[in-house]
């Protein structure tokens, strides 16, 4: 006779150790605060030492790239569309739910797209990862400076002018082209410079004495350039391609960056800068000269971090408006939703802070 086993005792002890939906969704709400705990220290971490590091040297305020506002507007629109989606699934409406996560994903997309404008826009201005906040190689005029038919191109505040008068579009134009020759020339095999036409408009001076050019090579005092001089060539036309003169991040001082020192922003006229009225003392000056733009590199370390996380963001709002479309989430049931948009609204806030602290406290 076959011996009948009983089941129902094994199945009640299974059903006593499954997990109830509360405390599934109580576990995953826990598990995302923590992450978002966590985050908060990084960012807090990262900010503190900024002000840290502000203390007692240069410090460079660099005036946020446009592509970042328009960053923070699609963010802040995403989640307001985020907020519409789970608004309209606890309605029942999922057509309009389906589109406000579409959209959702949409400017959450682009918020990453306008971050990487971003640094193309501080790249272009001179304000990279890692690099000095003085360009002391090649400054213009303090080895060489460029006549145009004779007459001297003097430099100040990132303007190059003639005869008194900044020089046309035109003339820069052609100041450019002659300067990549020399580029060209200083780093070439034997430092053969191809300048057709020298003098006309275009001649160097070093130090006030006139380079002269015959034979694809350049002299001073009918003398071969040695390296030395042909290496700051190199620096000095290399500025002009890149529109620099004598800082390493390019645009107007005191309205697209300033300098500062102890809080004390520093003043710059006639290429010189002063503090409280005053010329930079030696050491200062050298200071300066040797220092390295730290905020250049904290501006791309936060959102750098920002948008590692952004990521993680961007791939849940994907998730999310896929099972839109299929209609995963009902009046009942909309747990990813809650999850996914709180996570993105959390980034939408740390963003908002960053962008603050640059423009503020920055």
């Amino acid at each position: 006779m076959t011996e009948k086993k009983d089941y129902s005792s094994s199945e009640n002890l299974l059903d006593s150790h499954r997990i109830s939906p509360e405390i599934h969704e109580k576990m995953r709400k826990n598990l995302l605060y923590g992450f978002m705990f966590a985050v908060v220290m990084i960012f807090a971490g990262l900010t503190s030492g900024y002000i840290v590091s502000q203390g007692g040297i240069f410090w460079v305020s660099i005036k946020m790239p446009s592509a970042f506002m328009y960053s923070t507007l699609a963010i802040i629109a995403s989640s307001l569309f985020l907020f519409l989606a789970k608004r309209f699934v606890k309605k029942g409406d999922y057509s309009k739910a389906k589109g406000s996560l579409g959209i959702a994903f949409v400017l959450g997309a682009l918020f990453g797209i306008f971050q990487i404008q971003g640094w193309g826009q501080l790249a272009e201005k001179g304000s990279h990862l890692s690099g000095d906040i003085i360009n002391i190689h090649g400054q213009y005029g303090k080895y060489y400076t460029l006549l145009y038919d004779g007459k001297e191109i003097s430099y100040n505040d990132n303007v190059f002018y003639l005869k008194g008068e900044p020089i046309s579009d035109e003339i820069k134009e052609e100041m450019k082209d002659f300067a990549q020759k020399l580029v060209e020339g200083s780093k070439s095999e034997g430092r053969v410079y191809k300048l057709t036409g020298y003098g006309a408009p275009f001649s160097l001076r070093y130090d006030g004495d006139l380079i002269t050019y015959a034979n694809n090579n350049l002299q001073l005092n009918g003398v071969l350039l040695s390296e030395i001089y042909h290496d700051r060539l190199w620096h000095f036309a290399k500025n002009i391609v890149e529109d620099r003169g004598d800082f390493i991040i390019k645009g107007k001082y005191g309205e697209d960056f300033t300098i500062y020192f102890g809080g004390k922003p520093l003043e710059y006229e006639n290429r010189k800068f002063y503090l409280d009225g005053l010329p930079l003392s030696a050491k200062r000056l050298n200071d300066l000269n040797s220092q390295r733009n730290t905020a250049s590199s904290y501006i791309y370390a936060f959102t750098l971090v920002h948008l590692l996380h952004w990521i993680g963001g961007i791939i849940a709002l994907l998730v999310m408006f896929i099972k839109g479309l299929r209609l995963k989430y009902t009046q009942d049931n909309f747990l990813g939703i809650t999850l996914g948009s709180t996570y993105w609204h959390f980034l939408g806030i740390i963003w908002l802070y960053l962008y603050a602290f640059l423009i503020f406290i920055h």
